[in-house]
């Protein structure tokens, strides 16, 4: 049951000063909340590696009360999260995330938490994680690489399999921001004394460590939780088969002791009800963006407002020798307004811990720079058994915030980096080879943090897919918002080193830097919505109410990280109150089969925005046509930065698949054409008039932006192909004697199309990307200006000759020949157009609307504005 309310509260497991309690629940529904996973948003299918119980019984496991049971909720239920449970995948995970804008500013999170694990004597390597997480929203966790680590938040494992030390990267207790584990170099744990600390870039701490397996002590399970069936020894230093109260404490606006501009800090507190210890681990900072040798750990400031996350994750695809012991369960979650002490029990800290206390705490202080104010609160040592006090070992409170760390990330929706090296005056780049077809980079896409007032010059010394001559006029594009784009000042290639700077230093701290113009996955989703939000679109018979047609395998890129489902889209555009038994024209339209080629895509979508404008034109082709779109036509590639390939399967082609025998090991490529031939066959009509896959290619010897289109068939006479070539003279075409299971192929043999094209927008063109809207747009007006009856007189092109055409010739008056629409006078804008509106006033063309007015009233009512007009013309 979730409460979100104002109201004064104190809570167990200790007396804690009253407090605004914003949010509590006990879990024993999901009202309010939302699962996020590898499969997508919503509640795990069969065919996830994961599960969520909201309500569950854990009593059923012998797991006794949680010891922070809110009134008027059931005792022993909970929420119940489980991953990782056929073993399949690695780094699998599950959360379940509750948003709302009340979480924001200071505030304090705490929930109890239990973490099971398997615990045959043969099980190793678990690796089983419980995470409580801040600033996680749906959205965030969808648009990154790890949904259940979505915020800023804390991990830690079940049963000290992790193998932090030992040449692995996976910790037993680790700080995270969105998904990126925090360096110890960082400054932002908390000293642990008695015990090595782990290698460098290794992140957070191990159980092996003394102050840890002291404060929280080895325990026979069957004996400590008599009810469970669980067996053999709790490990020392660890927090498994014991109720944890997890505490974040959120200053979403305090400035932090690292280099970057950006606020926010969460000290995180784990508190063992078994052994009445607290770890305070650390503080996460907004402002710590790196570690300071440098080493780049993808750590990026985070979002702390705004929502919650509870998760848990499996790093290793090693499965549970008993799968129904390996779960987390969360209770009794509590966000309170401002910030709190982490839960404390009676006694005082022998001196020799007090003493080591006040020591950190004055070292901190000492430590301060006298130019700031200071911390809200100072990182405590709280009353007792507070594992924070051995040792003052990496706090970075004296950094000084003039010298700029840079850091660069490809790890993102659509980015795209294999790795990088330099300072802030040169940056070797290295792109990712991972075209299915030719060896070197193509797709490059990452952002740029500690950059402010930089003049970097960026460095490639690799091959281009596609070879290296590619580049000779090509020019890299950046941003400072991540929207609007801006091309180098200065782009050179010498063999294969291509060099790209900007002849004034950078004005923001942070700066996006792209191959071109970039079309994340989430722009498309983004941007489906917002035409099925129009009248005049639908979702085809294949998709659901939001278009989704299907969804991509979850699989892993060549970066090694795993890529969530991502949905796929379509959508039909006509006016349905046209539709009827008489076949409409149709036209389908694809894009993002190769996921690098965004210029295609901006294209697209100016087709599209066109198609459903209040554009009068538009409007008259909606009448007489249907345009089935298909977006998405590999968006988990998209998503993962790939130049060209799927990740599913990462060395074909995705444009030699379309064919059903061929498809049915590539789940992207069968959905989109499953949804192709049924969209199609669910309307009057067999056959489709026009199909454009739209791509994106580097520079071809002699042609402009064109089109593979089969001339030698007759296709490139068409009426609307050689009307965009009027509107678009750059365009050129290139003859189309593929006979390969592509895409224009499929709809030559499926689809019946009577007209294929796959058209190309060419990179090293340099143009703006109001150019690639106009030249969508013209794909339109071409099918409007072939397909669609005109009417002369009728100049604002609605299909009525009317009052509203007097206005638009009004306004052309003495523009030259060929203004106005409809006007086939070859004249300047002048008396001959009006005399021909006069004549033709009240016609009105077939399905246009408006009622032809009898003779004499149209005579009448033009003779009426002639003379008015002519008055004004003497006057």
């Amino acid at each position: 049951m979730a409460i979100l309310s104002l109201g004064l509260v104190g809570f167990a497991p200790a007396p804690l000063a009253a407090q605004t309690l914003l949010f509590s629940d006990g879990f024993e529904d999901a009202g309010g909340w939302e699962l996020v996973h590898f499969g997508g948003v919503g509640a795990p299918t069969a065919a996830d590696t994961s599960r969520a119980d909201f309500g569950f019984n854990y009593s059923t496991q012998g797991i006794p009360e949680a010891p922070g049971l809110l009134p008027g909720d059931l005792p022993t239920r909970g929420l119940r999260l489980a991953t990782n449970t056929d073993g399949l995948w690695a780094g699998e995970q599950i959360a379940a995330v509750f948003e709302s804008p009340a979480i924001a500013g200071q505030y304090t999170l705490q929930v109890d938490v239990w973490l099971n694990w398997s615990t045959a004597a043969s099980q190793v390597g678990t690796t089983e994680h419980a995470g409580v997480f801040v600033g996680s929203t749906v959205a965030g966790a969808q648009g990154g690489f790890d949904p259940g680590m979505n915020g800023a938040g804390v991990v830690y494992s079940s049963d000290g399999d992790a193998s932090c030390g030992s040449g692995g990267f996976v910790c037993d207790y680790m700080l995270v921001k969105n998904g990126a584990e925090l360096d110890r170099l960082s400054g932002q744990y908390n000293g642990i004394d008695g015990g090595a600390l782990p290698a460098i870039n290794e992140a957070g701490v191990n159980n092996t460590n003394a102050t840890l397996q002291a404060a929280f002590p080895a325990f026979d399970i069957a004996a400590g939780v008599p009810g469970s069936a669980g067996t053999g020894t709790q490990a020392a230093g660890t927090l498994g088969y014991q109720w944890v109260t997890a505490t974040i404490e959120v200053d979403a606006d305090a400035t932090g002791a690292g280099t970057a501009e950006a606020t926010g800090l969460a000290t995180v507190s784990l508190f063992s009800h078994r052994s009445g210890a607290t770890l305070e681990l650390g503080t996460i900072d907004n402002s710590v963006i790196d570690d300071p040798t440098g080493i780049d750990t993808e750590e990026r400031p985070v979002s702390m407002e705004g929502g919650i996350g509870l998760s848990i994750t499996d790093y290793f695809r090693s499965r549970a020798a008993d799968e129904s012991l390996a779960f987390v369960v969360f209770d009794n979650v509590r966000v309170f307004d401002g910030l709190l002490s982490a839960p404390s029990t009676e006694g005082v800290p022998e001196p020799t811990t007090a003493a080591l206390c006040l020591a950190a705490l004055l070292a901190g202080v000492a430590r301060r720079p006298r130019d700031r104010p200071a911390s809200p609160r100072p990182r405590r040592c709280s009353a007792r058994g507070v594992i924070a006090a051995g040792a003052v070992a990496l706090v970075l409170a004296g950094a000084n915030r003039a010298e700029a760390v840079l850091s660069l990330t490809g790890n993102f929706d659509h980015g795209a980096l294999q790795s990088w090296s330099g300072d802030l005056n040169n940056v070797t780049v290295v792109g990712r080879e991972n075209h299915p077809t030719t060896s070197g980079w193509r797709w490059l896409y990452f952002e740029a943090t500690g950059i402010d007032g930089a003049q970097p010059v960026f460095n490639i010394n690799q091959g281009f897919a596609g070879g290296n001559a590619a580049l000779t006029n090509h020019q890299m594009v950046y941003s400072y918002d991540n929207q609007t784009w801006n091309f180098f000042d200065n782009n050179q290639r010498f063999g294969n080193n291509y060099v790209f700077s900007n002849s004034t230093p950078f004005t923001g701290d942070t700066v996006w830097v792209a191959y071109a113009q970039p079309y994340s996955y989430a722009m498309s989703a983004q941007h489906t919505a917002e035409v099925l939000a129009t009248p005049w679109a639908i979702p085809t018979v294949s998709g659901d109410a939001n278009g989704v047609i299907g969804e991509t395998p979850i699989a892993v890129d060549d970066l090694n990280r795993l890529i969530p489902a991502k949905d796929i889209f379509a959508y039909r555009i006509t006016n349905p109150a046209t539709d009827s038994a008489s076949p409409k024209r149709k036209i389908v339209i694809t894009t993002g089969m190769h996921s690098g080629e965004v210029l295609g895509t901006h294209t697209y979508e100016g087709m599209v925005d066109w198609l459903v404008s209040d554009d009068p034109r538009a409007a008259r082709l909606r009448d007489i046509a249907e345009v089935f779109a298909y977006p998405t036509l590999n968006a988990a590639g998209r998503f993962a930065g790939t130049s060209r390939a799927t990740v599913q399967n990462p060395n074909q082609d995705p444009n030699g698949l379309w064919r059903p025998d061929l498809w049915a090991p590539h789940q992207d490529i069968r959905v989109n054409g499953e949804a192709m031939l049924a969209d199609t066959q669910s309307t009057p009509g067999t056959d489709v008039d026009a199909f454009i896959d739209f791509h994106s290619t580097i520079p071809v010897s002699g042609v402009d932006d064109f089109g593979f289109i089969e001339i030698s068939e007759g296709d490139a006479d068409v009426d609307w192909w050689q009307e965009l070539r009027s509107l678009q003279p750059n365009v050129d075409q290139i003859e189309s004697t593929s006979t390969g299971e592509t895409s224009a192929n499929f709809a030559d043999r499926l689809l019946r199309a009577d007209v294929d094209v796959t058209f190309e927008t060419e990179f090293a063109n340099n143009r703006p990307l109001s150019y690639y809207r106009t030249l969508g747009e013209n794909f339109g007006i071409a099918f409007y200006n072939s397909w669609v009856p005109t009417l002369e007189g009728d100049y604002n092109e609605n299909g009525v000759v009317d009052l509203a055409d007097y206005t638009v010739w009004r306004d052309a008056f003495g523009a030259p020949a060929g203004t106005l629409p409809n006007d086939t006078s070859g004249l300047p804008i002048g008396n001959q157009q009006y005399a021909t509106w006069v004549a033709r006033f009240g016609q009105t063309l077939s399905g246009s609307g408006g009622a032809i007015p009898e003779p004499t009233t149209a005579w009448v009512l033009g003779l009426t504005i002639a003379l008015g007009h002519r008055r004004r013309a003497t006057r």
